[in-house]
């Protein structure tokens, strides 16, 4: 999944995320967290933008304007629920699924809360309404 937030608001977002003790990962560059039982790797760097479709990012700037991303991947769906719950709230930017969905970081946040098991891989949020 990706966070996007206004490029202003990077080092709010960062912050967030930051306060969760993040180690280097050798390897790969980006950093991991292990919390709540759970692995994440992130790619705070923004770098995930260039994978965006040109219609994809116009989206994203039309709904935030220059955007900052977040990549975070991690096991499994429980583990992206935490993660997500603990990071969204009060974030004034976009949810993308890596399942076709940009979704406002609210909308989503209201949807996990009305349907605590969703697998937005599998299930639109349009299904959910």
């Amino acid at each position: 999944m990706i966070i996007l937030v206004p490029a202003e608001q990077r080092l709010s977002l960062e912050g967030r995320i930051r306060v969760f003790e993040l180690v280097p990962d050798p390897v790969t560059g980006d950093e991991r967290l292990h919390r709540h039982g759970y692995s994440y790797c992130l790619d705070l760097a923004g770098g995930i933008l260039a994978e965006y479709e040109p219609d994809e990012l116009d989206q994203v700037t039309n709904s935030i304007g220059e955007p900052y991303a977040v990549y975070v991947s991690c096991q499994s769906m429980d583990a992206a629920r935490t993660f997500l719950r603990d990071v969204l709230p009060g974030v004034d930017g976009l949810v993308d699924t890596n399942h076709f969905e940009i979704l406002p970081a609210s909308r989503f946040l209201a949807l996990m809360g009305r349907h605590p098991e969703w697998d937005w891989r599998r299930q639109p949020s349009t299904d959910l309404q």
